[in-house]
């Protein structure tokens, strides 16, 4: 990481630290970005019913906004590091916020799924200049804390925003849920207009161009959302099967992990203090842990909540570490890096449902979740040589 002694002093003396209240306005937009994106779950069969289409016709609403996401974030990152970090942002909030009511004034399913494409679109430029943001307005020491605050917004998605939007959509009807998410993302507009301009970053000499030392973070992550995904898009249907429970009992389960997603990434601070990239390696190795024994607590309802809460503290651990790594190894690209840190995680969204898909069938979910204990091992293997090759 050469040059990050340099730019670390440069932060601290050319801005003073963040509060918390001034990243508000990005926590609240990154659980804007999250209740979008999981919000369809629980109205899926209202949209299928109003558009008179079958559930899977409806599903390209949820296809469209992941892939759009995907896409976009590497074009946006291209000449994202050219643009000011706070007009980038509000930018994207502002198209969050009109693709959210179009979402909710959509009078066919085709309209539907394109305005969730420019959900995506608009989520896409949003999340790596967020994450981006707080690179360049914190220092590296602390960075960890600070990231941990903004990415607290994917918890508060999981375990108040998809529950509020499920009884929104049940009083008032889905269109209102979307409404209602619009609402969010504008308010978090509000408060990123009221947010410190970031200092400005060293330019890149030749365009934006991304260390090397990124790309094993980068597939990191890839293995590490790997993990996540391929197993807990297939949990709930074995959870129900194995529990005799309904999709009601289960959600007990997945607050349960959002609780845990909170707690650590609340309390970030653990990287700061304990080190990084020693944090970061130690979560690794207890997820691969975690996995192996998950199977076997889908089996007893206690065993599993206890899975769950601790599986969210160690993935908001993993996520918060891995990505504040990569803002210090990318400083002269670090919209670029953060735009790809997105479309890995998406990419893994889409080969880890397919692929998990596949396994369960043939294999079951015993061998799903070694599989992904095995993608986790791989991710810390990663680690553990860029360790080696980074001073």
């Amino acid at each position: 990481m050469s040059g990050s002694t340099g730019h670390t002093g440069r932060l601290e003396g050319a801005a003073p630290p963040l509060q918390p209240w001034a990243l508000l306005g990005l926590t609240l937009g990154v659980t804007a970005i999250g209740v979008e994106g999981l919000v369809i779950s629980p109205v899926l069969g209202d949209l299928a019913h109003t558009f008179d289409a079958s559930p899977a016709q409806a599903g390209w609403a949820v296809s469209a906004y992941g892939l759009a996401l995907a896409g976009a974030a590497p074009i946006v990152g291209l000449w994202g590091d050219r643009v000011p970090r706070l007009a980038l942002l509000r930018i994207a909030l502002g198209l969050f916020v009109l693709a959210g009511l179009l979402c909710a004034l959509a009078n066919s399913l085709g309209t539907l799924v394109a305005a969730r494409a420019l959900c995506g679109v608009a989520a896409g430029a949003f999340l790596p200049a967020c994450y981006a943001y707080v690179g360049d307005r914190t220092a590296f020491a602390d960075r960890a804390r600070a990231m941990g605050r903004v990415m607290a917004g994917w918890s508060l998605a999981l375990t108040l925003g998809i529950p509020v939007g499920g009884l929104i959509a049940q009083w008032w009807g889905w269109r209102m849920a979307f409404v209602a998410v619009a609402l969010l993302a504008a308010l978090a507009a509000w408060r990123v207009g009221r947010m410190p301009a970031a200092p400005p970053g060293p330019a890149p000499a030749r365009g934006p161009r991304l260390d090397r030392a990124a790309l094993p973070l980068l597939a990191l992550n890839f293995f590490d959302m790997l993990s996540f995904y391929g197993v807990y898009t297939f949990l709930g249907v074995t959870v129900q099967a194995r529990l005799q429970m309904g999709s009601a009992g289960f959600a007990l389960f997945v607050a349960c992990y959002g609780l845990g997603l909170m707690a650590s990434t609340l309390n970030a601070r653990v990287l700061d203090r304990f080190g990084k990239m020693q944090v970061l390696c130690g979560a690794l190795l207890l997820l691969v842990c975690l996995l192996l024994g998950l199977a076997p607590a889908t089996r007893h309802p206690i065993t599993l909540a206890a899975a769950m809460l601790c599986w969210g503290a160690l993935q908001g651990l993993a996520q918060t570490g891995s990505t504040t790594l990569l803002t210090q190894v990318s400083e002269r690209a670090r919209g670029l890096a953060m735009a790809c840190l997105s479309c890995t995680t998406y990419l893994a969204v889409s080969l880890g449902s397919f692929g998990g898909g596949w396994v369960l069938v043939h294999h079951g979910f015993d061998v799903l979740s070694q599989s992904a204990a095995l993608c986790a091992l791989l991710a810390a293997v990663l680690l553990q040589g860029w360790v080696r090759k980074t001073p």
